[in-house]
């Protein structure tokens, strides 16, 4: 941070707070699962369909506030959502079952995407070109602590505590967003007006780029890897690997340190040697390798010690890839770059979504279907890598 000004620091710091409200409000529940399926009385199937809403929030969300951000600046659209943020969390404290329970956490998302997608148009516009590639690294790293603080966080309030701790957990991440938000966000995006059908227009020309399309396509596939982790965690540790929900948060907790490092080494190791495009093919090669193991391994029911070991890399390659591939794809614009960002968003969770929708149909156990649906995203990275670019713009 040596060669950024104290005020860009105290942006930095907010926008990674802003980040880290998606992940915390994922990991955080995730070990109190169990206990929330005998809440409401039913069974874990019901409870991880909460993420399910929680990502489709997310992607309406997206479209939603980058758009508005676009047309009436960052700051008050994001002080907005926080509010509505806040709101949604107390819902879900006090839902009464399990199907008001899932709408909350649809609202939740809603609310909260908001700062992610807003993060990512201040970074483009607010910092240097030259500096926006260290500072996705150092978003990556810092958020990284959440997926680490929230297994262990939530693992030790759902153990002392009811599962609704968790959610008050999030209320006050909130608020303290807010108020950093109110007191010291800058507005970085002048008002500007623009008729609804012009927003329209203005995603068809963001698609029409291809480096935006290339890199997006390629971040969703890393999104949607990230989110299968996410929600077989759970089932491939505590009940395939029959370990505790201490040993889960400790896992989890180890593998989110993975993330970090892959996000450290793709900006302060690999760039010395490699471009941002050579580091992404790389990864991309070594992922599609580690995948293969991987898949073979599920169907011939390898211990959890030996499928955590590729596991592990696997999400090390995510964090090679969320910040270059985000640099990358919002790189052409300037103008426009909440809209963008906010297609970039909403693309990841419809790609999410359909390999999802797509790898659940298959008629086998949930630690094969894990497998496949890795195996399934890493084939469809090499597919999207050979999307030619204009060669004007690659350095």
């Amino acid at each position: 941070m040596s060669n950024l000004k104290r005020s860009q620091i105290v942006v930095v710091l907010i926008l990674a707070l802003l980040s880290a409200l998606e992940p915390f409000s994922i990991d955080l529940y995730l070990p109190g699962f169990l206990k929330i399926a005998d809440y409401y009385k039913t069974d874990i199937k019901a409870v991880q369909f909460s993420i399910s809403t929680f990502l489709a929030g997310f992607a309406i969300g997206q479209l939603f506030w980058g758009t508005i951000s676009d047309r009436y600046g960052r700051k008050w659209p994001t002080i907005i959502s926080l509010l509505l943020f806040i709101v949604a969390t107390f819902s879900c404290i006090y839902a009464t079952n399990i199907e008001q329970f899932w709408i909350a956490r649809f609202f939740q998302a809603f609310a909260g995407c908001a700062g992610v997608v807003i993060a990512r148009a201040i970074v483009n516009e607010y910092f240097d070109k030259a500096d926006t590639m260290y500072i996705f690294s150092l978003l990556a790293i810092i958020s990284g602590v959440a997926p680490i603080i929230g297994p262990v966080a939530g693992n030790f309030l759902v153990s002392h505590f009811e599962w609704q701790s968790t959610f008050i957990t999030l209320l006050i991440l909130g608020i303290i967003c807010l108020l950093t938000v109110i007191f010291y966000l800058p507005e970085t995006k002048a008002k500007t007006v623009k008729e609804q059908s012009n927003l329209l227009r203005e995603f068809k020309q963001i698609l029409k780029i291809k480096t935006f399309v290339k890199y997006t396509l390629i971040g969703s596939l890393t999104y949607s890897i990230l989110m299968i982790y996410l929600a077989n965690a759970p089932y491939i540790i505590m009940e395939y690997g029959k370990l505790s929900s201490q040993y889960f948060s400790y896992i989890f907790a180890f593998n989110a340190v993975g993330l970090m490092i892959g996000a450290w080494l793709s900006n302060s190791v690999f760039s010395r040697w490699l471009s941002v495009r050579q580091t992404i093919k790389i990864t991309i090669l070594g992922a599609f390798i580690l995948s293969t193991i991987f898949l073979i391994m599920c169907f011939s029911k390898q211990s959890i010690q030996l499928l955590l070991i590729p596991l592990f890399f696997l999400v090390l390659t995510l964090g090679i890839l969320f910040p270059t591939t985000t640099k990358l794809a919002l790189e052409p614009f300037n103008e426009n770059s909440g809209s963008a960002s906010a297609l970039l968003g909403t693309l990841q969770l419809v790609v999410t979504f359909c390999i999802s929708a797509i790898t659940n149909i298959i008629p086998v156990d949930l630690i094969i279907i894990t497998g496949v649906a890795l195996f399934i995203c890493h084939t469809l990275y090499l597919c999207c890598y050979f999307i030619k670019e204009p060669k004007a713009i690659i350095k």
